[in-house]
């Protein structure tokens, strides 16, 4: 079933649903990796309640899966078949990968992986401008929203 998450200050998106297997009690894991939502991860349990329109709405983290969360868009001179070497790389970082398009990846960093060697890895590829990278921790105290831009 899918579960949603309000993000009104994303730069991209209004709000994100996300497959979860339905635990009991308004709990549910998240069983795909979040791609616009901060604070949620790959495994993540979570309370959801329906709103007035019946859409179960995510409303906090009850248990941490200790995964973490990274997304990546290629540069768009990178095509296809060279994406492939580098996410060949990924996966081999202990991480699994999943496609919004044809440059915009989400990756869940395993909890058994080691964080810091994917991280260090990919600012690399940013650095050589391969990709641009964005982690994924908490924006907003109390919100998966990205930060409100005060610059708007």
């Amino acid at each position: 079933m899918k579960v949603h998450v309000s993000l009104p200050n994303h730069w991209m998106i209004g709000g994100e649903s996300m497959w979860a297997e339905p635990l009991g009690n308004n709990i549910y894991r998240l069983e795909n990796v979040p791609f616009f939502s901060y604070s949620l991860n790959f495994k993540d349990e979570v309370e959801a309640k329906p709103d007035e329109d019946g859409i179960l709405e995510i409303e906090k983290v009850v248990k941490r899966s200790g995964n973490s969360t990274l997304r990546i868009i290629f540069d768009k001179k990178v095509t296809r078949e060279q994406q492939e070497k580098y996410i060949k790389i990924i996966r081999e970082l202990d991480c699994s990968l999943e496609r919004w398009d044809n440059t915009y990846l989400a990756i869940n960093v395993r909890v058994s992986a080691c964080y810091t060697s994917v991280l260090n890895r990919l600012d690399q590829w940013n650095e050589q401008d391969i990709i641009a990278l964005e982690t994924c921790e908490e924006q907003m105290p109390g919100s998966f929203d990205a930060a409100v831009d005060e610059d708007v």
